[in-house]
């Protein structure tokens, strides 16, 4: 057998398991009006994920040191937000309707009352240049994405968030041969295995109507019911698909916060039904094939 070759996709985020999550996606048309008018603040429509409503809002001119951008915007759009902070981790997106190369930004904020989080920006020339495929036909979409997202009980002395780290980082390897993938017609769920002092299985949707035409590939939690609502487990974890021909195998990797209310992750279109059928790939050999897991639990965040 060849040497082992790994295809990675790290602008792939993954997504819940066994729930699309797919991004809100705000479109304008006629972005020039707006341009026009300066510096003006634009918001989209309220929309819910993760159990609370939010709103985009966009700055069609953002003046920083000189340079102009158009930047974007998450709003918390709950009435009773006042009282509370909201912890989210979540993506914003500036699409790319040519290349389907977004402009894209991840990471974690808290929002009260009316504030906004992090700013996804695009220089206001390369947003404009027809090349880019950010401004089509004066078109423009926009769009974000909440991974997680919990209340905290506020006080006095605010908020504390603490991430506990893990000394020892070597991952935990987990092989998993499947028989008879073509003939499932439900998931497939591998034996448990433990990693960083908790359980793991690996699921596995061979083109079930949930991910038609795919093969779907998630990491998911034992027991993650059994969390504190304040715990989430930090990891940094890859999904591999054997080639057995050619040691060209398929490996997307993510780091996610595991929490009670978020037990599994990966990827809905993990790999085509197709391209896993294909004899020369290797993927799918007398119709068994091979998963392969690592996982390294980083560490513990705990809000107080």
């Amino acid at each position: 057998m060849a040497s082992p070759k790994y295809i990675s996709y790290p602008k792939k985020g993954g997504e819940e398991a066994g729930k699309r999550t797919d991004p809100f996606r705000w479109m304008i048309d006629g972005f020039s009006t707006i341009a026009n008018r300066g510096a003006d603040m634009y918001y989209s429509t309220s929309f819910a994920a993760c159990g609370f409503n939010w709103k985009l809002q966009l700055e069609s001119v953002l003046e920083e040191d000189g340079e102009k951008y158009v930047g974007l915007y998450l709003l918390n759009d709950d009435a009773d937000s006042k009282s509370s902070e909201i912890k989210a981790i979540y993506k914003l997106f500036i699409f790319d309707q040519l290349h389907a190369e977004h402009i894209q930004k991840e990471g974690e904020d808290y929002f009260h009352s009316k504030s906004h989080g992090f700013c996804c920006k695009v220089a206001l020339n390369k947003f404009n240049n027809p090349k880019s495929g950010l401004l089509v036909n004066d078109r423009c979409v926009f769009g974000a994405q909440i991974l997680e997202a919990f209340a905290c009980k506020s006080d006095k002395e605010g908020i504390h968030e603490s991430l506990s780290l893990k000394k020892d980082l070597t991952p935990r390897i987990y092989t998993w041969v499947i028989k008879d993938v073509s003939k499932s017609k439900d998931k497939l769920i591998s034996g448990a295995f433990a990693a960083g002092g908790y359980n793991w299985r690996i699921w596995l949707y061979p083109n079930l109507a949930t991910f038609k035409d795919s093969l779907g590939v998630f990491l998911t939690m034992d027991n993650a019911a059994s969390l504190s609502s304040k715990t989430s487990v930090y990891v940094d974890f890859s999904l591999c698909l054997l080639d057995q021909h050619n040691g060209n195998h398929r490996k997307l990797t993510v780091k996610y916060l595991f929490s009670s209310k978020s037990v599994g992750w990966g990827f809905s279109k993990f790999l085509s039904w197709k391209e896993a059928q294909d004899p020369s790939r290797g993927f799918l050999c007398n119709d068994t094939c091979i998963v392969e897991a690592s996982v390294v639990v980083l560490g513990v965040d705990t809000i107080h």
